[in-house]
């Protein structure tokens, strides 16, 4: 059996790339040769922190946001062929729970994700279970498709999982906590929607130039308050850790507005006090949104697949395997927006 490069967490919590065995199909599954994949914040969090999915003694090849092509089929597989490219949806479920016969797999009690609780595509090639083939999450591309720009289409079905709720229309005005890859990707629905106006607010100026060259207005947090800009925004979105962002979402939000609580607290900050009587006067629709189904995910590859949005700007850095902990670094120093690895890139 050959070796392959992996990047490997284990505790205490760190990633080294090490050689593990290649994998080959089982009966029912699929393997990939991975050809992009993107760092996510839950990466970055599992690094540091751990993940209660993976028990102390434990070791997982990370990486859930992933692009390549079918490099192997285990017996009975059937509709794909080697050498085909795909994007792969990490979750899936039980596919007979009430969650899993709504399409609402990211739900499912037994949820499984690949590169969290099955290995994942940190590595040269990545093994799609049986359960994920059945349901369907290995989506075929399309020809020309652009490996890089692609590798983080997981993010963006997220970001599509939690506009939906949403409903922008042509007319309103639209605020966005955070100008990261997420703040950025609901900034560029929200363009696409038609909204009236589009407003990012963040710390970081590099980014806020970002968004202003994609042609949202920009608030800089540091030096302006939010308030003082826009106050009656029909749609907020907190696409950053930021328990302020949270409360100060409702003050803005104008009445029959739509707040959408997108970014998870930081961990020290374990809840928020909010205004509900805000809430009610205003009658204001508040949601949460976390993950992505497979309908999440074939909308956002349509998105891209026929030229509506463009997010190859996003991949400010691209590296190979072995680089997976400066990637890392650049993420903490907030320095990138979304960075890319090649595992088969020497």
């Amino acid at each position: 059996m050959k070796n392959m490069k992996a990047a490997v967490f284990s505790y205490p919590p760190h990633v080294e790339v090490v050689d593990v065995p290649d994998p080959s199909p089982e009966r029912g599954e699929v393997v990939i040769q991975v050809e992009a994949t993107a760092l996510c914040g839950t990466d970055l969090r599992i690094t540091r922190r751990g993940h209660g999915t993976i028990a102390e003694g434990e070791k997982r090849v990370l990486g859930h946001e992933v692009v390549g092509r079918v490099a192997a089929l285990g017996e009975g597989v059937e509709g794909f062929s080697e050498g085909e490219a795909v994007a792969i949806a990490p979750n899936f479920g039980c596919g007979k729970c009430l969650y899993c016969i709504q399409g609402n797999t990211h739900h499912c009690p037994e949820t499984k994700a690949m590169g969290i609780t099955y290995d994942g595509g940190f590595a040269r090639f990545m093994r799609v279970p049986e359960r994920a083939v059945r349901q369907g999450n290995i989506f075929p591309l399309w020809d020309g498709a652009e490996y890089t720009a692609l590798s983080f289409v997981e993010a963006f079905a997220c970001v599509v999982h939690g506009f939906l709720p949403l409903q922008v229309k042509t007319e309103d005005r639209v605020l966005i906590y955070g100008a990261g890859p997420i703040g950025m990707m609901f900034a560029e629905l929200a363009q696409l929607r038609g909204a009236r106006e589009v407003w990012v607010a963040d710390l970081s100026r590099d980014r806020l130039e970002t968004a202003s060259s994609r042609g949202a207005g920009i608030i800089p947090v540091k030096e302006t308050p939010v308030n003082e800009v826009i106050s009656g925004a029909d749609v907020v979105v907190v696409a950053a850790p930021a328990p302020r962002a949270q409360q100060e979402a409702l003050e803005i939000a104008s009445v029959y507005g739509r707040v959408n609580f997108f970014g998870g607290l930081p961990p020290q900050v374990k809840e928020v006090p909010l205004h509900s009587n805000v809430i009610h006067y205003k009658e204001l629709m508040v949601t949460g949104t976390t993950k992505s189904n497979n309908y999440h995910f074939r909308l956002a590859l349509d998105f891209l697949r026929h030229g509506q949005i463009d997010l190859s700007y996003l991949a400010s850095h691209v590296l190979p395997l072995e680089k997976i902990e400066e990637g890392l670094a650049l993420m903490e120093s907030q320095k990138s927006l979304k960075v890319v690895l090649k595992p088969n890139t020497d």
